[in-house]
């Protein structure tokens, strides 16, 4: 009876020592799982922290970059009216007028010259006053071409047989922003890339205020 009770200590013993092991074991196990999957996690927040970062300086250097050339065109930005235009590089910029309401950006050769200025709207000018000016200037001075008018712009052109003029206006409250440009008209096919561009690219700024 001894016996059988001795036997039965040491199996129960036994059996405790082996549960003690395994639970051990697997304690062990548990807490290098989650020691790895911590690790893990760092990794992968420090990569996403790289990457983040990486994104904010391709942003701010993409935001701090100067106007872009466009093959061979300048830009020019008025100062006093905010108006802009991409011009071709070879141009030439005239001397600015005191006021420094526009410029005159022209090849040397005189078969093309642009002239870009603004003017405050002092006495609320509509488009369709200024459309109309300028459409009687074009009968004054020589044969209408094509002409039209919208709601805050008009255009007007005309020949005097020698030159051919393109007028662009942007009429607001508080400003008039206008592209004038005056080209030879045996040149009209040379130079008809080039007005589209000018066209294209004029940027009237601001009109509702005064400058």
């Amino acid at each position: 009876m001894i016996i059988e009770i001795k036997k039965k200590h040491i199996i129960v013993t036994t059996i405790c020592i082996i549960i003690g092991i395994v639970i051990g074991v697997g304690g062990v196990f548990l807490i290098q799982q989650i020691k790895d999957n911590g690790q893990s996690t760092k990794e992968v927040t420090s990569t996403t922290q790289v990457s983040t970062n990486e994104i904010s300086r391709d942003e701010n250097v993409t935001s701090n970059l100067p106007d872009k050339k466009d093959g061979d065109l300048a830009f020019y930005k008025n100062g006093r009216y905010g108006f802009s235009v991409r011009y071709p590089i070879n141009w030439v910029k005239g001397t600015p007028p005191a006021n420094s309401d526009g410029l005159v950006i022209s090849p040397q050769d005189g078969t093309i010259e642009m002239r870009i200025f603004g003017s405050n709207n002092v006495v609320n000018k509509t488009v369709y006053n200024e459309y109309n000016r300028a459409l009687s200037n074009a009968y004054e001075s020589g044969i209408p071409g094509f002409h039209m008018v919208s709601d805050d712009w008009y255009v007007v052109t005309y020949t005097d047989g020698t030159f051919i003029y393109y007028i662009k206006g942007f009429v607001g409250n508080g400003s008039i922003n206008t592209l004038r440009i005056k080209y030879l008209q045996s040149m009209k096919d040379q130079y008809q890339s080039t007005i589209q561009q000018l066209e294209g690219s004029f940027n009237h700024g601001n009109l509702e205020i005064v400058h």
